[in-house]
């Protein structure tokens, strides 16, 4: 009997420290590469010496393979990570199968100091997706070719560039939306078919000065920093790092607005550390936090600039004042298929 006691109570302690050390540990996914290693080197060690959680980092693949596993993964009633980084359209398609977890925003008080539009909620007030950075795309150039910076996204189609500009192939890189402003009077004209089409045309007449349509981000970046491009639509925050470096680019916000884009913290259903996870996305959203980010991985903070601590430099290595040009994903998700196979023919033609 006392020996059963004591075995009883042994095995008690032993689920009691392995439900503990499952608690204290964070598995958090972000894009493979620069995104994930530079969260995990600066930004997540804090949050363990804070709160005591350790944070297993992971890298997770392109967002529509990734779309893939997490679907897989709930089919099977596991969470590949108890929080993901993913981007709009994988927010959005994820929420209509449900697979996020319900997030308490009492719990998460920081959160209160996001952005308009940061916190998702669903009909009954919980939050499924926590906004966790932005970046800009911009009008980027080779100084060596023009020393002057363009002021609208109009002369993106001027015939001064050589016959060397690089455009993405895929339609929601934010060319749509930027010519729908600069030549439509807004993004108003992408809410029909016909209108999408207008569009599409607009943005055709640039093909004579297209020498690159590109799916390899890295690719056009090469190409616009040797001088094979002259100019085309890329990351602003990567254009930065290449201007640090001492090479001829130039990232310029057209008065329209650059194009930016929003990435959301959610947490897979099945997940068993939801408590956990809402400390996290509770430090995430403070304003030191975000500021942190800024400087260390060039992200635009989700928070409003004068809650945070960013230079004018900072802040102008980063993002900008101007009004932004927003990618209309819920126009891409209705429209889907249809949108791919204009473009693509577009671009044939």
């Amino acid at each position: 009997m006392g020996t059963k006691t004591t075995l009883s109570t042994t095995a008690g302690i032993i689920l009691g420290l392995t439900s503990s050390a499952w608690a204290e540990e964070l598995t958090v996914s972000a894009w493979g590469g620069f995104f994930e290693e530079t969260l995990a080197a600066e930004i997540y060690p804090l949050f363990t010496a804070e709160t005591g959680i350790e944070v297993k980092s992971i890298a997770q693949p392109e967002d529509s393979t990734w779309m893939t596993q997490l679907m897989a993964a709930a089919r099977a009633k596991q969470a590949p990570a108890d929080l993901s980084l993913v981007v709009d359209e994988v927010l959005f398609r994820g929420n209509e199968v449900g697979l996020w977890a319900e997030l308490s925003p009492a719990n998460m008080p920081s959160t209160e100091g996001l952005s308009d539009g940061y916190v998702k909620l669903n009909y009954a007030g919980n939050a499924y997706a926590v906004g966790a950075l932005a970046f800009y795309t911009t009008f980027v150039t080779n100084t060596n070719y023009a020393p002057d910076a363009p002021e609208s996204w109009a002369e993106l189609w001027e015939p001064k560039w050589d016959g060397k500009l690089g455009i993405v192939t895929t339609p929601n890189s934010g060319l749509l939306e930027v010519t729908a402003t600069t030549f439509f009077d807004g993004v108003e004209i992408l809410e029909t078919r016909e209108g999408i089409e207008q569009v599409i045309a607009k943005i055709g007449e640039l093909k004579p000065q297209v020498s690159l349509w590109y799916r390899d981000e890295g690719q056009f970046q090469q190409s616009l920093e040797s001088g094979e491009l002259n100019a085309g639509l890329y990351y602003h925050d990567v254009t930065m790092l290449s201007i640090w470096d001492g090479l001829p680019v130039a990232s310029t916000f057209p008065k329209e607005g650059g194009i930016v884009s929003d990435a959301y913290w959610v947490v897979p259903r099945d997940s068993e550390n939801i408590a956990a996870a809402e400390k996290f996305l509770d430090f995430m959203s403070r304003p030191e936090t975000q500021a942190l980010m800024s400087r260390t991985m060039g992200t635009f903070p989700v928070v409003p600039r004068e809650s945070t601590d960013l230079t004018d430099e900072e802040f102008a290595a980063v993002g900008s004042d101007i009004t932004p040009i927003r990618v209309q994903t819920h126009i891409h998700l209705r429209e889907g298929d249809w949108l791919e196979t204009k473009y693509q023919e577009m671009i044939a033609q």
